[in-house]
């Protein structure tokens, strides 16, 4: 059953709410454009097991695929194809930035299903493996 915007926004708040829970982008990372800021703490993004998915990223090799572009309210699934255990951060060059809609392990074989609520550019890396980077860009 698809997820509506409500219900995914709904969804996003119950994970990621409360002051200062906004998400800041790291303007000026590679592959980055805007650098958005979300009134009221509203995250940009939440994990969504079972979400539809719309976009994909692997891990294999220690790197990310390359950067993918979704919609607003679309989930993008990041799927762990390496024998070892890999993070999904919000962030750059391995560091997670000031506050960041994601912070999640994958094990091998692990795959995990975040859905992006408001438009931007979302730098991702593993701050296990900080050469790991990719973008999820979402539009309107």
């Amino acid at each position: 059953m698809a997820l509506g915007a409500a219900a995914i926004l709904a969804m996003a708040l119950a994970a990621c709410s409360g002051p200062g829970t906004a998400t800041s982008h790291a303007p000026g990372s590679p592959g980055v454009g805007s650098a958005p800021s979300y009134p009221g703490g509203v995250a940009g993004c939440a994990v969504t097991p079972g979400a539809p998915v719309s976009g994909r990223v692997e891990m294999v090799g220690r790197a990310f695929t390359a950067p993918v572009t979704v919609h607003a309210g679309q989930a993008v699934a990041f799927v762990n194809r390496d024998t070892t255990t890999h993070s999904i951060v919000e962030g750059t060059n391995g560091h997670a930035g000031n506050e960041t809609c994601v912070r999640k392990r994958a094990r091998a074989s692990e795959s995990i299903v975040l859905t992006f609520l408001l438009p931007g550019d979302y730098p991702i890396t593993c701050t296990i493996h900080g050469s790991m980077q990719t973008v999820v860009h979402v539009r309107p």
